[in-house]
């Protein structure tokens, strides 16, 4: 329903053509960097993504839904981050880095006592590398 096609011999994220997947992708990984997600954060999460990226709730939820699926498919979270970063980062640079931050933002402040973890803070950094902000 959400378009997203898995192609044969090619990585599923090398499949994304649609920038608000790999956004979703990447606020569900950034979310699991802080340990395992509460309701409240996988709540704030589809709440920014309805915000940020206009998708209706039931969208949201089902690109959350690809989205894990994309982070199991990397290996892990943090192996996640690096490479949706760079597929996003070729998708839209420039209109899709900003609804990024604000969906990580969001994230982070539903994080555990409003702090991010070093691997959430380096998950930042990474995606600053990938977007040549560093």
């Amino acid at each position: 329903r959400i378009g997203f096609r898995r192609r044969a011999n090619v990585h599923p994220v090398e499949s994304i053509d649609d920038p608000a997947i790999a956004i979703a992708a990447l606020g569900t990984a950034f979310m699991e960097l802080g340990g395992l997600p509460t309701q409240e954060q996988r709540d704030a999460l589809s709440v920014a993504l309805q915000r940020h990226t206009r998708r209706s709730a039931r969208d949201a939820e089902e690109e959350m839904i690809l989205g894990r699926w994309l982070v199991t498919e990397c290996k892990g979270a943090e192996a996640a981050i690096a490479r949706l970063s760079r597929r996003l980062c070729k998708l839209d640079r420039a209109g899709s880095f900003e609804p990024l931050m604000w969906v990580l933002n969001d994230v982070g402040v539903a994080a555990r006592d409003g702090m991010l973890s070093d691997r959430q803070k380096d998950a930042l950094a990474e995606i600053a590398r990938t977007f040549k902000l560093s």
